[in-house]
């Protein structure tokens, strides 16, 4: 028989390429004079800059090699080509030998590449364009050279991924995070694309920070074969080209927003309140001792509980005091009697005096007859009707209920007259046209060379959505917010709505809580007296709402944690929402992020 706790959370918020042969087929890449004349270039009706920084940066490390005319960066890549620059790009260039005997390939006798091209092909990180032939000199496509780079790193059946094909070759390249912006989302969900060398330098810029099944970045694997060292790679990509990307930090340096967020799904929308689940959280490390407290306290960030319990009792308040805003944050919790050997438990005097206290939380007792109603009420009057049955068992010893309401109207509301119809790419790279609201006005504002954000304050201008395009999921986006500056922007953003449901049990574990959830080793003795299991997480489950329409933004979260026991402007900069999107309602003053979602896949 289980014996359960549920801890139980809810919130509401309305309102390279080069020739890419060897070294004897390329010359030095300092000439660049040979440049294609033109700044841009289409794929379908999207207008692409060329990469010339990034092709720099690139050369500097020695994976991009120029020719006799620059970069050239304005020309289509071979597939042998490609395969030479999947080989230099994870540092295995100088280990093809010389094919001695007869080859797969028919038609790499004699080619620039061919040694290459069989190193590759016995190496698993190719497959031929038939039985016997490899077409080298064929340009290759979007899809086969992450396929191919893809592989090279490892993502073919290793350490379970999934087998990489050309037709799963795009959303693998999605969820791996390789491809770095727009640009080379569509250059690879373009059936049938040839890419030019540009789009490769923009690929293979991206793949030097994602990680390989084992958990290293790529650049890492790079230093470690000799490729270049830490701080050539830094001088390269930090100072010789400012901020070209926003790199992700170590899990044990990110915020615990962002570590939960790196570990968000990559097939659809969600939203989640990290407000929510770190309160949710602080009252089980009341009840909790030794490891279990210590765990959670480290993926929450701090080592001083009772601090954390006075900045809780702080944001209670503050929040709820708030005039141009409605931010209301309720806690509660319940014990369930008609739980088996519960008739005799109680929480304990010290857990209860300081939920009472530092979280303004309500105690009450329930039977196996009202649990359910009693909670799910509970939530529902605490989120503005909008999270409904987040539970459908009374089958927990005890609830601990987080609850957050937040009603906030933009600092300018965006007019809907002024609403047009605008084609939105989702991550698959279907095109679906939605309603967008428009705006022109001073916005703080930030782009890299990664990525690009913008802040839509609400009418307490402490408290704003971000919007960043081109993102990592792995990146604290907070902290550039002291790089954004007053930028003149025409703003468009579409209008969404977005419901999530999902159970948060393996994201607790991959942010370093585990003893929670070991049936025996969890540690919350501090809890409940007079009840003679052992009590541990059994599960965690959030459920979320957001809408974003011209007044401001609604949106509503809940966290079930279920535990069980052994029991006029200059010319303004364009800002278009049209592709996969990261958001974030941020608290500045207080330096606390309430909401973080991603809107991916359009919705009508």
């Amino acid at each position: 028989m289980k014996k359960i706790i549920c801890f139980l959370l809810a919130v509401c918020v309305l309102t390279s390429g080069a020739s890419l042969a060897f070294a004897a087929e390329e010359t030095g890449a300092a000439d660049t004079a040979g440049e294609s004349a033109a700044e841009t270039y289409m794929i379908g009706e999207l207008e692409v800059p060329y990469d010339e920084n990034g092709a720099a940066a690139l050369d500097a490390l020695g994976l991009f090699k120029g020719t006799g005319a620059g970069y050239a960066l304005d020309e289509n890549l071979t597939r042998a080509q490609a395969i030479v620059m999947v080989l230099r790009m994870i540092g295995e260039e100088d280990e093809v030998r010389a094919v001695i005997g007869d080859r797969h390939f028919i038609d790499t006798y004699g080619h620039w590449a061919g040694d290459a091209i069989e190193y590759a092909y016995g190496r698993g990180y190719i497959n031929g364009a038939s039985e016997n032939e490899c077409t080298p000199e064929r340009n290759v496509t979007g899809r086969e050279f992450v396929k191919m780079l893809l592989g090279a790193m490892g993502y073919d059946g290793a350490m379970g991924y999934d087998n990489l094909t050309l037709e799963n070759a795009y959303e693998k390249a999605v969820e791996t995070d390789l491809l770095l912006d727009n640009y080379t989302r569509t250059a690879v969900a373009a059936d049938g694309y040839e890419l030019k060398r540009s789009d490769v330098v923009r690929i293979c810029r991206g793949a030097l920070l994602i990680k390989l099944p084992d958990g290293r970045m790529l650049k890492e694997l790079l230093i470690e074969r000799g490729g270049f060292t830490d701080a050539e790679f830094g001088d390269v990509m930090g100072s010789a080209i400012p901020a070209i990307s926003a790199t992700p930090l170590l899990i044990e340096d990110r915020d615990f927003a962002w570590n939960l967020n790196s570990e968000a799904p990559t097939d659809q929308n969600y939203m989640f309140s990290p407000f929510s689940i770190k309160a949710a959280l602080a009252m089980a490390a009341n009840g909790a001792e030794g490891e279990t407290r210590r765990e959670i306290l480290d993926a929450l960030g701090t080592e001083d509980l009772d601090a954390f319990n006075d900045r809780i009792w702080y944001l209670i308040d503050r929040y709820s005091n708030n005039y141009y805003l409605t931010l209301s944050v309720a806690n509660s919790i319940w014990l369930n009697r008609d739980y088996r050997y519960a008739e005799d438990a109680e929480f304990s005097d010290t857990f209860r005096a300081i939920i009472e206290k530092m979280y303004s939380g309500e105690v009450g007792i329930v039977n196996n007859s009202n649990a359910v109603d009693t909670v799910n009420n509970w939530v529902e009057e605490n989120t503005g009707g909008r999270i409904t049955d987040i539970i459908n068992s009374h089958d927990f010893i005890a609830a601990l209920v987080n609850a957050v309401y937040f009603k906030g109207e933009w600092f300018e509301v965006f007019e809907p007259e002024d609403n047009d119809f605008k084609t939105f790419t989702s991550r698959d790279g279907s095109e679906t046209e939605l309603e967008f609201m428009n705006q022109t006005g001073y916005y703080d504002y930030y782009e890299n060379r990664a990525m690009r954000m913008i802040a839509i304050p609400y009418k307490d201008t402490n408290i704003a959505m971000y919007i960043a395009i081109g993102a990592g999921r792995a990146v604290d986006l907070d902290r550039y917010i002291p790089e954004m500056e007053s930028t003149y922007v025409n703003l468009s953003i579409p209008k969404f709505k977005t419901e999530y449901s999902v159970e948060l049990n393996d994201t607790l574990k991959a942010i370093g809580i585990e003893k929670a959830f070991s049936e025996f080793d969890a540690e919350f003795k501090n809890m409940v007296d007079n009840y003679p299991m052992n009590i541990y997480i059994d599960k965690v489950l959030h459920k979320t709402y957001i809408d974003v329409n011209e007044a401001g933004t609604e949106a509503a979260a809940a966290t079930a944690v279920m535990m069980a026991g052994s029991g006029m402007p200059p010319e303004p900069i364009d800002f278009i929402a049209d592709e996969p999107f990261t958001y974030f309602i941020y608290d500045s003053e207080n330096d606390e992020i309430l909401f973080v979602g991603e809107y991916s896949e359009a919705t009508t």
